[in-house]
């Protein structure tokens, strides 16, 4: 019995040392934040995003898994700002959020993207402007709830992205790409060309696209 009560305990201990490290690092995250932000909403979501980061990679780090939870917040917050009316697409059209390997050397961030607004060969508005006018692929998450930090994440390789395309009426199909090019336009593909993309291979053979949902606004 006294060993059983000792192991329980040890367990306690643990549990407890574990707690309180996460709590220390989301202080200290508040803390790093607040410094470098100035703003204490941002400082704390920052920070609490930071720690539940930590606590998805223990559970699962592998540059996969990564790549599927950036996909997955990139996919909610695009829908989001479509069914809000901050993205306006006509049928046809399409927008897309990547992070890449590489920063762009554009904006020094890990985030790419673009739509088939850029070409005129197609309407997208962002809250209310023209795609273009509006700041081009970053006006996306601006017109999202996303903010730049959970997004700005370095991938231990190639890249992920999402596109949305609209179907018309209401209809949109979501596409989850993963290259393996250290950057989106190293992949080498026809970027603009949905369906191009949708048959798409990468090095190694396995497709270019890895799922695919069509839902309604």
């Amino acid at each position: 019995m006294k060993k059983s009560w000792g192991r329980r305990f040890q367990d306690q201990a643990a549990q407890g040392i574990v707690e309180y490290a996460l709590i220390l690092a989301f202080v200290v995250g508040v803390a790093a934040a607040l410094f470098a932000n100035g703003g204490l909403a941002d400082a704390i979501g920052e920070a609490y995003f930071q720690v539940s980061e930590t606590i998805s990679n223990a559970i699962n780090g592998s540059n996969e898994a990564k790549q599927q939870r950036i996909q997955d917040r990139l996919d909610k917050a695009l829908r989001e700002a479509i069914k809000n009316g901050n993205i306006v697409m006509d049928k046809d059209a399409w927008i897309e959020i990547d992070v890449q390997q590489e920063k762009n050397k554009k904006n020094g961030n890990y985030v790419d993207g673009g739509s088939s607004a850029a070409a005129k060969s197609s309407s997208v508005k962002v809250n209310g402007q023209k795609y273009m006018d509006a700041g081009g692929f970053e006006s996306l998450w601006r017109a999202t709830s996303l903010k730049m930090y959970e997004m700005n994440i370095e991938q231990e390789s190639g890249w992920a992205g999402v596109r949305i395309v609209s179907n018309g009426n209401g209809s949109y199909t979501s596409y989850y790409y993963r290259g393996d090019a250290s950057t989106v336009k190293g992949q080498n593909q026809d970027y603009a060309n949905t369906s191009s993309m949708n048959a798409a291979a990468r090095n190694d053979g396995t497709p270019l696209k890895v799922w695919e949902d069509t839902w309604t606004k």
